[in-house]
């Protein structure tokens, strides 16, 4: 006999999917930045994936909290995601210890949370700890931290404001550090990761691992100030004088973006001034333009855009 259902159960059905579906995505967007976004950790990736799966499973809980309590990284879950984690952690609380330590669950840290963190003792605990430190600071708590730890580096002197080239509205324009100066173990506070790790995202998500993707990141750099908020508590922007700062993660969107530009417009001027005659006419019209001074100028003008120096000549003396 045929089944016929009725309108609230397909919505309930769909709704059911889209959940799925939606916890599967943010699992995976935790590991991917608990064990890094580099190819050669893709194999390591599967494997916890794979045990994540099975844990969600036999603890009868979401994908996400899987992930959270066997690898870590609460303090990359927003609000909502954490609530949902902290449900989850109650119901594994009720599973036995040698199934627990079967999946290789701190059972310690899990029936005293706070004493664990205070023994690893870190203010940024890593995935590395295994179970979460389930007394982290809660999100927005940890960006109150890193902004903080920016704060009073930047009262010691030890970074410094400059003045952004880019766009604004505001009559102080925009502040930024410079990328250089930021330390390499520095937790930023949007990404809740180093610059390093904030870098390789971006080659892997905006870039996608192509120079074709030039334009994408342009937009994400240049696009609204707006993706790039600086504050923290009830402040929305942080201010240096009257210039609105930008958080730490635009300067490293910023010089992937500068260093990527520079290597493409460098192999297109070299390949010009290298290339024989046939060579040359290929890469006036791949750029859409007539004549070497035409490519100059449009060269320049993206390096000049990004804050880089112009190209030497490429027409003939």
């Amino acid at each position: 006999m045929k089944h016929t259902f009725t309108r609230e159960q397909i919505k309930k059905i769909i709704i059911e999917e889209l959940e799925r579906s939606r916890d599967e995505d943010e699992a995976k967007d935790l590991l991917r930045k608990i064990i890094g976004i580099n190819e050669d950790e893709t194999d390591e990736f599967e494997k916890n994936l794979k045990k994540a799966r099975t844990f969600r499973k036999v603890a009868g809980i979401t994908l996400l909290g899987a992930v959270a309590i066997l690898f870590g990284g609460m303090s990359a879950l927003d609000d909502k995601q954490e609530a949902q984690v902290q449900n989850d952690i109650e119901q594994v609380q009720q599973i036995d210890a040698d199934t627990l330590q079967r999946f290789g669950v701190d059972v310690d840290a899990l029936k005293d949370p706070e004493a664990a963190a205070k023994k690893r003792g870190s203010a940024y605990p890593t995935a590395q700890l295994g179970l979460v430190d389930l007394s982290d600071m809660t999100n927005n708590q940890r960006v109150e931290a890193a902004w903080k730890q920016i704060d009073d580096m930047v009262d010691s002197g030890e970074l410094q404001y400059k003045k952004a080239k880019v766009t604004s509205p505001l009559p102080g324009g925009m502040a930024t550090l410079d990328y250089d100066a930021i330390p390499p173990n520095l937790v930023m506070p949007n990404s809740l990761g180093t610059k390093d790790q904030y870098r390789a995202w971006l080659v892997k998500n905006i870039l996608e691992g192509d120079v074709n993707n030039l334009e994408k990141l342009r937009k994400f750099v240049y696009g609204s100030t707006g993706k790039w908020p600086s504050g923290s508590g009830e402040e929305k922007s942080r201010y240096v004088g009257n210039a609105q700062v930008l958080p730490p993660e635009w300067a490293v969107s910023l010089d992937l973006y500068q260093n990527t530009l520079s290597t493409v417009v460098d192999d297109v001027a070299d390949g010009y001034r290298n290339g024989d005659a046939e060579t040359r006419q290929q890469i006036l019209q791949a750029n859409d333009v007539e004549s070497p001074e035409q490519l100059e100028t449009m060269l320049n003008k993206m390096l000049y855009q990004a804050g880089l120096q112009d190209i030497d000549t490429l027409s003939s003396p």
